[in-house]
């Protein structure tokens, strides 16, 4: 798994991408990021979620 379906998939931001997947207990410092991400405006997470596929799209990790 690369680290951005990594950190989509603990964002929720594309559960097409968790399915099929064991889902494994988060560590507190995924759950730091989990609860930061649910604090966000709506406009604020559309932009991650396009942030996200942009460092998808291009990124090699």
């Amino acid at each position: 798994m690369t680290k951005v379906q990594g950190i989509t998939e603990m964002l929720g931001i594309f559960p097409c991408l968790a399915t099929g997947r064991r889902r494994h207990r988060l560590s507190s410092d995924e759950m730091k990021l989990l609860e930061r991400y649910r604090e966000l405006s709506e406009n604020d997470r559309i932009a991650m979620r396009y942030l996200v596929d942009a460092m998808r799209s291009v990124s090699r990790f």
